[in-house]
């Protein structure tokens, strides 16, 4: 925090109480869900802490009526993170998705033999990288808790393996030889200095791509905008295939509990987010 006043928190879902002059996609009262970019812009007036957040149109996403706030706001910063590191040209530079088609170009690899590995799917950021990589024709190779495999597979991952298994590396490098797949990479959604050592490993053996931690949630809204944001989001919540995943730890009481959530943060949730609810929905 460089200065002061500064109010956090990057993700809303709500109703629009109000519109500015250049906005042309949405209107009062529609129920959206948005990233808030205090954090980069230094304005509070963008802090997602708040009954009342300035969101940039770009960033915006129409939700169903039947999805409601609470569970709808577990998406857009793990969406956005996940897109930033999987589509931008500087790191896995995958083809953006379109959730109106049922498939897309898996890279230049041969769809047929196209892999990538998203370490850590069940965390809210691999559980939208596991849906983002879904509509492709790639093999996805995802590690989650055993207790949490049928959750992974059910937003897209073909194959499930134990994180906490001494050998995880060696049954990935052992499935992917065994398939004959070319990786186009590894994504790391946990990005911590064991999970980096254990991605690092994979991709040695089995050659191809890269490896992208997870990043900075800046997705160039002039590039990435519409295909994420309105397209497979806006879409894909309406057409069932984006769900709003992880579920949603909901603490309710307003503001003040904002400090609890983060507290409960911190200890570690697992296929899970926490949620604030500042107001009643309307």
């Amino acid at each position: 925090i460089d200065s002061y006043p500064y109010i956090p928190g990057m993700e809303v879902a709500g109703y629009i109480s109000a519109v500015g002059s250049a906005v042309t996609m949405f209107k009062k009262g529609d129920r959206v869900a948005a990233l808030a970019l205090s954090i980069r812009t230094k304005n509070p007036l963008h802090g997602g802490f708040q009954n009342y957040t300035l969101a940039p149109q770009p960033l915006v996403s129409r939700i169903p009526s039947s999805l409601p706030y609470t569970q709808a706001v577990v998406l857009p910063l793990a969406l956005a993170t996940a897109a930033a590191s999987l589509y931008e040209p500087e790191y896995l530079n995958l083809p953006v998705p379109r959730a109106s088609i049922t498939s897309i170009p898996s890279a230049s690899t041969s769809p047929s033999d196209a892999a990538i590995i998203i370490w850590g799917g069940s965390s809210s950021v691999g559980s939208c990288a596991l849906q983002l990589c879904s509509p492709s024709s790639l093999t996805i190779f995802t590690t989650a808790s055993s207790r949490n495999h049928d959750y992974v597979r059910d937003l897209g991952a073909d194959f499930a393996f134990d994180h906490k298994y001494p050998d995880v590396v060696s049954q990935l490098i052992e499935t992917i030889s065994s398939m004959r797949k070319t990786l186009v990479g590894v994504y790391d959604a946990i990005a911590t200095k064991d999970t980096v050592k254990k991605c690092a490993e994979v991709l040695r053996v089995s050659g191809g791509g890269m490896i992208v931690a997870t990043r900075d949630a800046g997705v160039r809204e002039e590039e990435l905008g519409e295909g994420v944001w309105e397209d497979f989001m806006g879409e894909g919540l309406q057409n069932g295939k984006l769900k709003a995943k992880p579920n949603a730890i909901v603490l309710e009481g307003g503001l003040e509990k904002c400090q609890e959530g983060i507290d409960l943060y911190r200890k570690g949730v697992s296929a899970a987010k926490i949620v604030v609810k500042i107001q009643k929905e309307e």
